[in-house]
C-alpha cells in the first residue's frame, strides 16, 4: 500500500499545480496595479472589427482619465499576431500566451471581444484583490444550459444546470498560475484535435476535465446585455451591448439580398409551410428568395436546381445555388446571397441591419463559425449551415472560379458543404466573420443568459420545440414590417410599365390582378398564418 502512495504521489507532482494549491513561482504583488494585469482582445481582421478593436484602446484611455488612473495598460490583439491567427478557438490563444513575454510579467489575464466594454478599471482593480493571484483562477459571467445540448456534445446530460462556462462577451478572467498549468498540460498531453463548436463551453469543460473538476467561478460583476446606466448602477467591470449596430449611412434593403433556400421533395409538406408562413413568404412572391429542391412544384414553389438530392453532405446543391445565385446577381441590384436550410428560422429585419456593417463590394463570408482540427493551431474554420450564412457577391464570383480552375471545390455532391465551402474560404483568403446571432440549434440548446444578452438573427431545426413560437418570441415575429417598404414601391429603373408598351403593360397588371385574387401573390406586408405543421424529424 505505501509503494501504491508513494507511486500516486509522484505522478500527482509531476502533472505540475494542482488545482486550487499556489504556484511556489508565484510572488502576492500586495497592492493590485493596472501593469498586473494583461488585456487581450480577441480581434477579427476584417474592416468592421477591425476599427471596433482599434476603439478600443482610445475609449479605454478615456475611461482611465476619468477614473483619475495614471498608468499605461498591456494590451495583445489578437489580430496584430501571426500566432493568434485560430485565437477565435481559445486553445490557440493560450499556447500562444504561455509565450509572450507580456503574460509572464502579470498577475492576470482579461480576455475580451471586440466589441465588449470596459465600464471600469478600478472596479476591476478592486475585485481582483478578493481572488488569490497565486492560486489558479479562473472567473466568468455564469452560463448555464438548460437542457442537454448537441452543441455541447450532451455533456452532463443528466443535469444540464450543474456545468457552469463562461460568457465570452462578458470577457474572462485567468490567473498566470491557471495559464502556466494550462499550457503545460497541452504541451504534455495533445488535446484532441476535432470539432470546435462552442469555445466558451470547450474551455470551461477542458479545466473541469483535465484539473481535477475545478469549476469557473461565476461572478456577477463580468456583465452583458445591459445598458450602460444599468451597468453602472449594477457594479459592473464588463458590458456588452446586445442590440445590433447599424453602421451604414446607407441602409442595406431587402432588395440588396438574394436568399437561397436548400430543400428535398422530402420536406416539401412540413418544412416548407413553417417558412412560408414565418418569415419566408414575402422574400418569394416579391422575387428576393428560391426554394431550391430536387423537383419543381409550382404551387409552391421550388425549383428543380439540377443535384439530385444526397442523404448527407449539400456540397453540389451549395454550388449550383452559388451559380444561379451569381447569374442573377449580376443583372439586378441583389449584392448579398444568404443561404439556408429549409427549416431555418431567421429575423430578415435584424439581419440586414447586420449586413450594414459590411462592404458588399470587398470578398467576405459572415455566420456563425465553428472549426475543424483549429484546437491544435491547425485546421480550418468554416461557416455552419443551419443558421444560414452570408456571401457578397465578389465572394461567390470567387468561389465559383475557384471550383472551375479546379483550385477548390466539392469533391461530390454529397461532401459536407459547410466545411468544404470553409476549406475554399481559407484556401482564397477570404475573411470569414464571426456573428453569435446565428445559431446553428433551437433557442432551448442555449443558455439562457446568452440569448439575453445578444439579438439572435436565425435559429435552426423544428424538431422538439414550436417553430412558430420561437420565431415570435426569439425572432420578433412579423412586428417590423419596415424593411418590406422597399417592395412596395418598385425602383424607377426596374418599373414594368417603363420597359414595355401600355398595351402589354396592362395585360401584366391584369394577370397580377388575377394572380392576387387566386391567392398566389401575397400583398407585400401580409404573411399568412395558417395551421402550424410541425416536424418531428431532425
Amino acid at each position: 500500500m505505501s509503494l501504491w502512495i508513494v507511486f500516486s504521489l509522484l505522478i500527482f507532482l509531476s502533472e505540475g499545480i494542482f488545482a486550487g494549491t499556489k504556484d511556489p513561482e508565484c510572488t502576492p504583488a500586495g497592492l493590485l496595479k493596472l501593469e498586473d494585469i494583461l488585456f487581450v482582445v480577441q480581434s477579427q481582421a476584417q474592416p468592421y472589427h477591425l476599427s471596433r478593436a482599434n476603439a478600443a484602446r482610445p475609449t479605454w484611455r478615456a475611461v482611465l482619465a476619468r477614473e483619475k488612473i495614471h498608468a499605461p495598460f498591456k494590451a495583445i490583439f489578437t489580430h496584430e499576431h501571426e500566432d493568434m491567427a485560430k485565437a477565435w478557438a481559445v486553445f490557440p490563444l493560450i499556447a500562444a500566451l504561455a509565450h509572450r513575454p507580456e503574460a509572464s510579467s502579470v498577475k492576470w489575464i482579461l480576455v475580451v471581444e471586440d466589441s465588449t466594454e470596459i465600464v471600469s478599471f478600478s472596479a476591476l482593480l478592486k475585485k481582483l484583490m478578493g481572488y488569490d493571484e497565486c492560486k489558479p483562477e479562473f472567473l466568468g459571467r455564469g452560463l448555464r444550459d438548460r437542457e442537454a445540448a448537441i452543441i455541447h456534445h450532451y455533456a452532463f446530460a443528466n443535469n444540464p444546470t450543474e456545468f457552469v462556462y463562461p460568457d465570452f462577451a462578458a470577457g474572462w478572467l485567468i490567473s498566470t498560475p491557471m495559464l502556466r498549468m494550462m499550457s503545460e498540460r497541452l504541451e504534455s498531453k495533445r488535446i484532441n484535435a476535432g470539432f470546435t463548436i462552442d469555445p466558451q463551453h470547450e474551455l470551461a469543460k477542458y479545466i473541469y476535465d483535465e484539473f481535477d473538476k475545478q469549476a469557473m467561478t461565476s461572478v456577477n460583476w463580468l456583465c452583458a446585455g445591459l445598458t450602460a446606466d444599468e451597468a453602472r448602477q449594477n457594479g459592473c467591470v464588463t458590458n456588452f451591448n446586445k442590440d445590433i449596430e447599424e453602421c451604414a449611412k446607407t441602409p442595406v434593403t431587402v432588395q440588396d439580398v438574394f436568399f437561397g433556400v436548400k430543400t428535398t421533395q422530402k420536406f416539401h409538406e412540413d418544412r416548407l409551410p413553417v417558412l412560408l408562413n414565418t418569415w419566408g413568404k414575402a422574400l418569394i412572391n416579391n422575387g428576393h428568395m428560391v426554394l431550391y429542391s430536387n423537383v419543381t412544384d409550382k404551387s409552391i414553389p421550388t425549383v428543380d436546381c439540377g443535384v439530385p438530392n444526397t442523404e448527407r453532405g449539400h456540397c453540389g446543391k451549395l454550388y449550383a445555388i452559388m451559380r444561379s445565385a451569381a447569374e442573377r446577381m449580376a443583372k439586378s441590384k441583389e449584392s448579398w446571397l444568404v443561404v439556408t436550410d429549409d427549416d431555418t428560422l431567421m429575423s430578415v429585419p435584424r439581419l440586414l441591419t447586420l449586413l450594414s456593417c459590411y462592404d458588399a463590394s470587398t470578398a467576405v463570408a459572415i455566420g456563425e463559425v465553428y472549426g475543424y482540427g483549429v484546437d491544435s493551431g491547425h485546421g480550418y474554420a468554416y461557416l455552419t449551415g443551419g443558421g444560414g450564412f452570408v456571401l457578397n457577391l465578389p465572394a461567390v464570383k470567387r468561389l465559383l472560379d475557384a471550383s472551375e480552375t479546379g483550385r477548390c471545390g466539392c469533391h461530390g455532391d454529397d461532401s459536407p458543404d459547410d466545411m468544404f465551402l470553409g476549406m475554399c474560404l481559407e484556401a482564397l483568403k477570404i475573411p470569414i466573420v464571426h456573428r453569435p446571432e446565428f445559431h446553428q440549434a433551437r433557442p432551448g440548446e442555449y443558455a439562457a443568459g446568452y440569448l439575453q444578452r445578444q439579438t439572435p438573427v436565425s435559429f435552426h431545426r423544428h424538431s422538439f420545440h414550436d417553430p412558430y413560437d420561437a420565431f415570435n418570441d426569439y425572432l420578433g415575429g412579423n412586428v417590423n414590417t419596415d424593411w418590406l417598404a422597399p417592395l412596395r414601391q418598385p425602383a424607377e429603373d426596374e418599373s414594368m410599365e417603363a420597359e414595355v408598351p401600355e398595351q402589354d403593360a396592362e395585360l401584366v397588371r391584369e394577370e397580377e390582378r388575377d394572380a392576387r385574387d387566386d391567392g398566389d401573390i401575397a400583398e407585400v406586408g401580409t404573411v399568412e398564418t395558417s395551421q402550424r405543421p410541425l416536424n418531428d424529424e431532425l
